[in-house]
């Protein structure tokens, strides 16, 4: 989802939330809307970045992984050779 998306949910929660009369539900609301606001700030500063992120390997991968890890490894040398 886009940093715009993020702003739009925002701004929606806080369009509900005057128009709630519910105390409870204007907090939970504006709670809301601020964690979208964080996470369209977060979508801005990944844009920006320069890193990237490699998913882990998935459970399919992982034992693949391991024989071939295993493989490299150096077998330790026997005396006498």
């Amino acid at each position: 989802m886009s940093a715009v998306q993020y702003r739009r949910y925002a701004a929606e929660c806080f369009q509900i939330a005057e128009a709630t009369s519910n105390l409870q539900y204007r907090a939970t609301l504006m709670h809301m809307a601020r964690s979208w606001l964080q996470l369209a700030e977060r979508a801005e500063k990944n844009i920006t970045s320069d890193l990237g992120y490699e998913a882990p390997p998935s459970a399919r991968e992982r034992p693949v992984m391991q024989q071939q890890q295993q493989q490299q490894q150096t077998q330790p040398e026997k005396k006498g050779e």
